[in-house]
């Protein structure tokens, strides 16, 4: 269910490498750093704002994660990075439930400025923006980095829904020109090429 180098690189538009082999578990496979108020304002935006966090998933019934990421770093290259992962349901209609959630949620907080805690003296600061749902698929772009100088650099963010699962992905837009430092879709993409794979398993 996870995609292919093939699949993300033609989602993407540039050649990704897969950064080790895909892991297979349990929801404890789900990055847990970051839970709480104390760490993230507004909580409730952890989700739309990152992907893959154990605290989305907690509460719904996980039977399963499968995770792989992709990155590749060099001159010319728009896209430096992409994180995947597929998380498995009880049920179909538990799956469907979480993305409904999910869709509530990632609208609420468009235009939310969302800080994360790193230290007690600095901060990651995202904000939301261009909340979409196509059908299955939810997306947004997520914005961080902006100074006087340099416009944000943006991170596609998108989750689908198919059977008993939801992906997970998030693709980073790294291009030292900002006029190629530009969201379009890629996200959504990989995430149409995966929930085919899921479907193909059915």
């Amino acid at each position: 269910m996870l995609p292919t180098p093939e699949q993300v690189n033609q989602a993407v538009g540039n050649r990704l490498d897969p950064t080790g082999p895909a892991a297979v578990g349990s929801i404890d496979l789900l990055p847990n750093g970051i839970r709480d108020g104390s760490q993230v304002t507004p909580a409730e935006c952890l989700g739309p704002a990152t992907p893959l966090m154990q605290a989305v998933y907690q509460n719904g019934d996980v039977t399963g994660v499968a995770l792989r990421d992709f990155a590749r770093f060099g001159e010319g290259l728009t896209v430096s990075s992409a994180h995947t992962g597929v998380v498995r349901f009880g049920s179909d209609a538990e799956a469907m439930r979480m993305f409904e959630g999910f869709v509530a949620q990632w609208r609420a907080c468009e235009g939310v400025p969302v800080t994360v805690a790193i230290t007690p003296t600095a901060a990651l600061r995202w904000t939301v923006t261009d909340v979409r749902v196509d059908g299955t698929v939810l997306s947004a772009t997520i914005l961080s980095g902006e100074t006087d100088q340099e416009p944000a650099f943006p991170t596609e963010h998108a989750v689908g829904v198919a059977a008993d699962c939801i992906v997970d992905v998030d693709v980073a837009v790294t291009d030292v020109l900002a006029s190629r430092r530009v969201a379009a879709g890629r996200a959504a993409d990989l995430v149409r090429l995966m929930l085919e794979n899921v479907e193909s398993l059915r």
